[in-house]
């Protein structure tokens, strides 16, 4: 796991921005902390920064030519068939000189062109450059595990790990309207765009060939359409075949040369995931976190109750209000692009943690796009089927006008949910997904911004079909919405949250429900095989219903919620900050927001007037926007 970046120049004015390479690569210091490499010539420069999991050996270390000077790599992520692909190679003449799957990555792509990236097991995002033919290769994993941003004019290209990494090449900074809209919508923006106009992020399953001016992007992989009119192998069958794919998907996720160990939050599929790995990996090291006085959002006692059925080596960090105050604003400098996802703060508090230990994790991310877990599911496959307590809705709409919606208690949040169902049931089925999808209403989202920074209708009717392109496409079958899923809320929040927090300490986060064979077995299962009118994740629970205790096999998902009332409205550091940023003079500067809506969103007592979600997002919009555009 490590960190890359580089630019191919056009011309000379291109390569002058070449001396901008070592500051880019500082900003991957803590991607890869063990080693620093780069490669220059006239019009190439590429840098890597090491995370050594596989082969140790500093003959590893990257940016890696060949053995005839002619190819150089560097490569972000691991190749868990490595071993496989090395054998074949070796039984066609090709010679290594390291154990490194690097080696076997450059070796393969010489042998067998591009088809070389089919055949690989893994997660990864890397360039390779032929010196002889002047040509670039950029090329990202099958569902953006891995990150790998670019920049692109008439002078250059460039590309990175991070956000960070490319603005370091003093590239244009011009925020991107449309993606402040997204943001304020979803929490995050959605992984086709980025938060400045100029920087694209490359599409999972895709690479980019480069040469003489021209960037050509070609696929590689498509995740599978589930074809409705196939008959389906019956269901007892799917549940062993699930069962052995995802046996081996771990197993292939414990090769390291480094000590690794699990998240374990008492959830069903780190469980699983433990449970396999504990099998097949001796003195298993378990981690997960709880929140002190805070029982309605700690787990931690599933998670010692599956760490004590696996006879794992188990740590749990109880998580205090101090904790959280101590480390807000170590999260906040570390994510490049506005992001709101709450659950980045624990993610990154148990990263930090972790990496005390080890590094490498395994995790169970993937599991609800891919299976049907989220409350949303269960929500749209009521509508769709009608199955659902029609009086019930009815007398909780009634009722709620009395109850404050809240994420931070049992009743406000029941009836925020309830209230959300109504609102959407009657829509259709494009509409209604969108609007499951959504934190604040682009409507409200309006409300808050200047003129100048609303949505522009034809961006925004072109940014709504990206996301619900698929919705509808197999009547009442659930795979449309799992797919629209796992192309948007996966690739846009998930994995950034994993990546971006695992990466700020120097972490590797593996995560077995995304190997392509399983994606591919599973995308291909009828949608009631994954939820129905009982069960979410309904294959999981049956595949391993003997091997965990029953306790995690019933239970009901819980998020990865945050406590941000308990936690951090009294912050004394945040409420200096958002007076800072919401004075009069600062907002009409910005031409962002509107002042009053700014004048909400400092804490009074302890608490803010409305919505925690927005308090929270409207925050870290601020804290981004004072550290990148006001330098």
């Amino acid at each position: 796991m490590c960190g890359i970046s580089g630019i191919l120049a056009f011309n000379q004015v291109g390569a002058f921005y070449m001396i901008n390479l070592a500051k880019s690569l500082d900003c991957l210091n803590q991607r890869g902390p063990d080693a620093r490499g780069t490669y220059i010539e006239d019009r190439y420069a590429v840098g890597h920064r090491r995370l050594s999991i596989i082969d140790t050996d500093s003959r590893s270390n990257q940016p890696m030519k060949d053995e005839s000077g002619r190819y150089v790599i560097s490569f972000n992520g691991e190749i868990f068939n490595y071993k496989t692909i090395r054998d074949n190679l070796l039984k066609e003449g090709v010679s290594f000189h390291t154990n490194s799957d690097t080696e076997v990555l450059l070796q393969s792509y010489i042998f067998y062109g591009v088809k070389a990236f089919e055949e690989l097991v893994g997660f990864f995002a890397f360039a390779i450059y032929d010196t002889e033919e002047q040509e670039l290769i950029l090329c990202r994993d099958r569902y953006g595990i891995k990150p790998l941003l670019y920049y692109q004019d008439e002078d250059k290209i460039l590309f990175a790990s991070e956000m960070k990494s490319i603005i370091a090449y003093n590239v244009p900074k011009t925020i991107d309207k449309s993606s402040v809209h997204q943001y304020f919508q979803f929490n995050y923006i959605p992984p086709q765009h980025a938060i400045f106009e100029a920087v694209h992020k490359l599409t999972p399953g895709t690479y980019l060939r480069i040469k003489n001016k021209e960037v050509i992007q070609s696929s590689y992989y498509q995740l599978p359409l589930y074809q409705k009119k196939r008959t389906p192998i019956s269901y007892e069958s799917a549940v062993e075949d699930f069962k052995a794919v995802m046996e081996q998907s771990v197993v292939d996720r414990l090769v390291s040369d480094v000590p690794l160990g699990t998240f374990l939050s008492g959830g069903l599929d780190s469980s699983v995931i433990t449970a396999i790995a504990a099998k097949h990996y001796d003195n298993l090291h378990t981690f997960s976190i709880g929140f002190e006085n805070l029982s309605e959002f700690d787990e931690s006692k599933y998670a010692l109750m599956a760490a004590k059925k696996f006879n794992t080596k188990h740590h749990v960090f109880q998580l205090t209000e101090q904790d959280f105050s101590d480390h807000v604003f170590k999260a906040l400098d570390y994510i490049d692009e506005p992001f709101a996802d709450s659950a980045m703060l624990p993610l990154y508090i148990l990263s930090e943690k972790t990496s005390a230990h080890l590094k490498v994790a395994l995790s169970g991310d993937g599991a609800d796009e891919l299976l049907g877990g989220y409350n949303k599911h269960d929500a749209e496959l009521k509508i769709r089927t009608g199955n659902y307590p029609k009086l019930a809705t009815a007398f909780f709409k009634l009722l709620s006008p009395f109850i404050k919606e809240s994420r931070d208690s049992a009743w406000g949040n029941m009836v925020r949910r309830i209230n959300r169902f109504n609102d959407i049931k009657d829509k259709n089925v494009q509409d209604r997904y969108y609007a499951l999808c959504l934190i604040s209403s682009p409507e409200f989202v309006d409300s808050i911004l200047t003129e100048e920074f609303r949505a522009d209708s034809k961006s925004w009717k072109s940014r709504k079909t990206e996301i619900v392109k698929s919705i509808g496409s197999y009547g009442q079958d659930m795979n449309d919405v799992l797919k629209a899923d796992f192309e948007t809320v996966l690739q846009g929040d998930m994995l950034y949250k994993t990546d971006m927090m695992s990466m700020a300490n120097g972490l590797e986060i593996r995560v077995p429900f995304l190997d392509h064979r399983l994606v591919d077995f599973v995308m291909n299962l009828p949608g009631q095989y994954k939820i129905d009118g009982e069960r979410r994740k309904k294959i999981v629970r049956d595949a391993f219903n003997d091997q965990l205790p029953q306790e995690i096999v019933h239970r009901k998902k819980k998020g990865f919620d945050v406590p941000l009332q308990n936690y951090l409205y009294k912050n004394e550091r945040i409420r200096t900050f958002l007076q800072d940023c919401s004075q009069r003079e600062y907002i009409k500067e910005q031409g962002i927001f509107n002042e009053k809506f700014a004048q909400q969103m400092i804490p009074v007592k302890g608490k803010v007037p409305g919505d925690a979600e927005m308090w929270w997002a409207y925050l870290v919009f601020q804290y981004w926007y004072k550290k990148n555009m006001l330098k």
